[in-house]
């Protein structure tokens, strides 16, 4: 049988072993998360308390997020809805 699913290694451009940030808007505060999570926040992140300015990926993919269509704060989707197009 063929493998199907998560067939692709993900890429990580940080050390995925170090203590890992984001900051919650709406909780005023920084949060501990996966690597995965980690790198599909849309918001401020930092890898060892030094803020973190790299890509963000859509979660659980290779594929760049557009942060013009995902919120500020919140983990990029590959099914996120556009608010352009809400219809759809």
């Amino acid at each position: 049988m063929e493998k199907t699913g998560n067939t692709e290694k993900i890429k990580y451009d940080f050390e995925t072993a170090a203590n890992l940030e984001v900051f919650m808007p709406n909780l005023k505060d920084w949060y501990r998360v996966t690597s995965r999570e980690f790198r599909a926040f849309t918001g401020k992140r930092r890898v060892n308390s030094v803020e973190h300015l790299g890509n963000v990926y859509l979660y659980n993919t290779n594929k760049l997020a557009d942060l013009k269509l995902h919120p500020h704060g919140v983990i990029a989707s590959h099914n996120w809805k556009s608010v352009r197009r809400p219809g759809d």
